[in-house]
């Protein structure tokens, strides 16, 4: 039997575990701040249409869907062995949060329905700014500097 031929890898190694390690640290820290935000957010006895307690419900919202995009974009990322699978993966999360900050760009620019209370305008970019600044999150953990572009103006410091 003739000897085998070496196997030969073309794609390098992902530092892998320094970075499950930098993700698992971003993930503890979006998970203590979602965590601090619901407390002061749960615990403030103001009036619920002041401006203070809007504030803090927009700032819990955003932590949220800070952390709930952050999860499933590492949750991606970290079955990625090969710097290779890492690129694809950043490209898709990239093109991701693109597509979501057009949407947010879109929606912020536009009028509004009637019929759409102020709380629920509020809670809707919350939620999707929080979503942008957790997929950021994760690209910047994967090598991408998305922080160079400036998030979409905030819709909903207007609605009284």
């Amino acid at each position: 039997m003739p000897p085998r031929a070496p196997v030969v890898w073309t794609t390098t190694a992902v530092r892998s575990e320094r970075f499950r390690q930098r993700l698992d640290e971003r993930h503890r820290d979006l998970s203590i701040q979602a965590k601090a935000r619901g407390r002061t957010y749960r615990r403030s006895r103001g009036n619920p249409a002041s401006d203070e307690v809007r504030r803090l419900r927009a700032d819990f919202l955003a932590a949220l869907g800070r952390l709930s995009s952050f999860e499933i974009a590492m949750s991606r990322l970290a079955r990625c062995r090969y710097d290779l699978q890492l690129a694809e993966r950043a490209d898709d999360l990239s093109r991701d949060y693109f597509q979501l900050w057009h949407l947010v760009a879109r929606r912020s620019g536009g009028s509004w329905p009637e019929e759409e209370r102020d709380a629920e305008r509020l809670d809707y970019f919350a939620m999707q700014l929080g979503r942008l600044e957790g997929i950021a999150d994760a690209l910047v953990l994967a090598g991408r500097n998305v922080r160079l572009f400036p998030l979409p103006q905030v819709p909903w410091l207007n609605a009284q």
